[in-house]
């Protein structure tokens, strides 16, 4: 039987296969069972933006090989939280979408995306999305919080226009991870940018103020000017993978330069005494609900990374 091979970009997982870019061709194609006997702690041995060898043979097409990734966002299994899930690999950057309202403007969500991106080691920026329904601009000093600490920030409004040809810059020649909250607006935003993508579009629910999933799978776009989008499912809760309390401060930009000034080095910064980070709060030189975000999210990890 003659076999022969071609690289590969993964562009969607479909659970029983998934589906490769080969040459500009979406492929299904299976994965060996090989692969899936050396998955270890991860939930999958394939993740969307893989780049991976394909083997074609009489009995069709399947993933042989895997590259070593260069980055990869990641959270734990929702049905196995000793499991790692990879959301997606080899990217760029990450945008962490949000929106003015409608729902509300949630930075406590923006704060652990932000750690999990910075913690791999990746390019992140914010967009706050729907501005139009926001005319008093009280999104503004939560906002401007980001900026000071270094945040690209950007504002986009897909029924009037504003900012997206900012962001379409902001994307080009990359591989980026739009993520955030049900509702906010990416699916929206990525038709926006290209609307050839006719990616599916949904409304908040009106009861409870939250957004209704209409992208259900991760999935790799390839953006005609060049890069991928990765659009990815709402995610109303988010856990932090390989992460330890102690190492969370470390990730808080503002926390990060006051940590060494710390009376104990292991500082958890919550009921020690002499904690420089505590005295900046008090001191007002750190915003009191990023305090709290951290906080939050150390608890989450004491608590087995329960998603606050």
């Amino acid at each position: 039987m003659s076999i022969t091979t071609k690289p590969g970009v993964v562009l969607r997982d479909e659970g029983s296969s998934v589906i490769v870019d080969i040459e500009g061709e979406e492929v299904a194609c299976v994965i060996r069972k090989t692969l899936r006997r050396k998955a270890g702690k991860r939930r999958k041995p394939v993740a969307v933006g893989d780049r991976v060898t394909v083997e074609f043979s009489g009995e069709g097409a399947a993933v042989a090989a895997v590259e070593e990734r260069r980055s990869q966002l990641s959270r734990p299994d929702s049905s196995h939280a000793r499991k790692e899930q990879i959301l997606v690999a080899n990217l760029d950057e990450v945008i962490v979408v949000t929106s003015a309202r409608n729902p509300d403007f949630a930075p406590g969500l923006i704060d652990r995306f932000l750690v999990a991106a910075e913690s791999r080691d990746l390019d992140v920026a914010i967009v706050i999305n729907k501005v139009d329904l926001d005319e008093q601009r009280e999104f503004d000093a939560v906002a401007n919080v980001y900026r000071d600490l270094g945040y690209t920030v950007l504002e986009t409004s897909v029924e009037s226009g504003v900012g997206i040809e900012e962001l379409r810059d902001f994307l080009r020649e990359h591989t980026t991870s739009l993520i955030g909250h049900s509702g906010v607006g990416k699916s929206s935003l990525a038709n926006a940018l290209d609307p050839s993508l006719r990616l599916r579009t949904g409304e908040v629910h009106d009861g409870t103020g939250q957004g209704m999933h209409t992208t259900t799978t991760v999935s790799l776009l390839r953006l005609p000017w060049g890069g991928y989008l990765v659009d990815t499912p709402g995610i109303r809760a988010f856990g932090l993978w390989n992460m330890e309390p102690e190492d969370v401060g470390y990730w808080f930009r503002e926390m990060r330069e006051r940590m060494p000034d710390c009376h104990f080095k292991n500082c958890l910064h919550d009921s020690e005494p002499r904690c420089a980070v505590k005295a900046a709060v008090e001191a007002r030189e750190i915003h009191r609900w990023r305090y709290d975000s951290y906080l939050r999210i150390v608890q989450g990890l004491r608590d087995d990374n329960l998603e606050y």
